[in-house]
């Protein structure tokens, strides 16, 4: 799970702002880690060296998530501004500066920047700051065990970071279990741009299709309740055989929800396919165990869909959308008598998610997604010793000791 990595000094010199994540492979950078990349490109936009490190090493794809950067080799520093540096093997080898800044996206990097910062530290010049991109209580994603706690400690190293919460909500629920940063940033869920034009397409007629974002191997989306919920609607729903259940996430085998109904996996669709099921599907459903607010349950309903999702630490998605019911209880029993309830009321109304109200419009904003860039930019320039600042037009001031091709 860890990836061990041997740093070595770098033969160069000039800040550098670095992006570590778990994996570029474009066949699964979605969701954090777009966001984590989108980010990064707006701290770093007046940053002329920017580095982005893969755990995972380099997939075939892998041009295709970060267009722009070129490959560097094992522990090599060429002079290219912009780097991308798999890591493919345990032990492999990264070259690193004194100025080197680092952003983490995952517990992973973030233990691997931790490690970094110790082998580099300074008692007299000191080490720069680091920060930490935020998008889930990652303890939460295992059992009690070496993992959940490991996790757990990469929050720790707050006076040496700063964090980035992705949603106040989860700021929130960080902050009531004690965990906070000395300094902190946060941003809100936004729509993907497709399925913000979806929204404008010619209506459609809903048809009798539940859309479950079903994803069984990732636990917090609490896969085996859905399909329990699933069993008991159909047991108790005497008009349940006329509908059609789907889901989309992950593939999976066809499930059997009894007298004769499937839950049949669409497995994981482009953003294109996604947004068309969503507009012709009726009902959604897609927990998450977890304090982040989770897109799939927002786009159903933005999307026209009604939508069952659950609360969890003082999340309540019906507070963004009156399309969204929120269940406190997670049951089989509690599903399916939500789930008949939203049937029947389609069946009264087919068009009745397509009168539902937007609550929060964070989620439909189309200003700048991460207002704060530039401040953390400069916080982050600021906790290198020796390192020009920027003038008014974003551009490097001074010189930069070392590195005479830079001003």
């Amino acid at each position: 799970m860890l990836r061990r990595v041997t740093p070595v000094a770098s033969t160069r010199s000039g800040y550098r702002l670095n992006l570590v994540v778990p994996t570029v492979d474009a066949a699964r950078t979605f969701g954090g880690i777009r966001t984590a990349l989108d980010l990064f490109e707006a701290v770093g936009a007046s940053t002329p060296e920017r580095r982005i490190i893969s755990l995972a090493g380099s997939a075939a794809d892998a041009d295709a998530a970060v267009h722009g950067y070129s490959v560097v080799g094992e522990g090599s520093d060429p002079a290219i501004p912009l780097q991308f540096a798999p890591l493919e093997h345990q032990g492999a080898q990264l070259a690193v500066r004194d100025e080197d800044v680092f952003i983490a996206t995952f517990w992973t990097t973030a233990e691997l920047v931790a490690r970094i910062r110790h082998w580099r530290a300074s008692p007299v010049a000191g080490t720069p700051l680091s920060a930490y991109i935020i998008q889930d209580y990652e303890p939460g994603f295992y059992p009690s065990s070496a993992l959940s706690m490991l996790s757990g400690a990469t929050y720790a190293h707050t006076d040496e970071t700063i964090g980035v919460f992705n949603t106040s909500l989860l700021r929130d629920s960080f902050h009531r279990r004690g965990i906070g940063f000395p300094r902190e940033f946060t941003f809100e869920p936004r729509i993907l741009d497709r399925l913000r034009a979806a929204m404008s397409d010619p209506p459609t007629a809903r048809v009798r299709t539940i859309v479950v974002y079903g994803r069984p191997g990732t636990p917090r989306n609490a896969f085996p309740a859905i399909v329990d919920g699933l069993r008991a609607w159909r047991a108790t729903d005497p008009a349940a055989h006329r509908w059609t259940v789907v889901s989309v996430g992950q593939t999976h085998p066809q499930i059997d929800l009894g007298s004769g109904l499937t839950l049949t996996s669409l497995g994981k669709l482009d953003i294109g396919a996604y947004g068309a099921l969503l507009r012709r599907s009726a009902i959604g459903i897609s927990l998450m165990v977890s304090p982040h607010p989770s897109y799939p349950p927002l786009e159903m309903a933005h999307l026209g869909m009604l939508v069952l999702t659950n609360g969890f630490d003082g999340k309540d998605l019906s507070t963004w959308h009156s399309n969204i019911h929120s269940l406190d209880d997670i049951s089989a029993e509690a599903i399916a008598t939500e789930l008949t309830a939203s049937c029947r009321r389609f069946e009264a109304d087919p068009v009745v998610g397509a009168t539902g109200r937007a609550l929060r419009p964070e989620f439909l904003a189309t200003d700048v997604a991460f207002p704060f860039a530039d401040e953390l930019a400069a916080a982050l320039r600021a906790s290198v010793p020796g390192t020009p600042g920027l003038d008014q037009d974003g551009l490097v001031t001074g010189s930069v000791a070392g590195d005479p091709t830079r001003s």
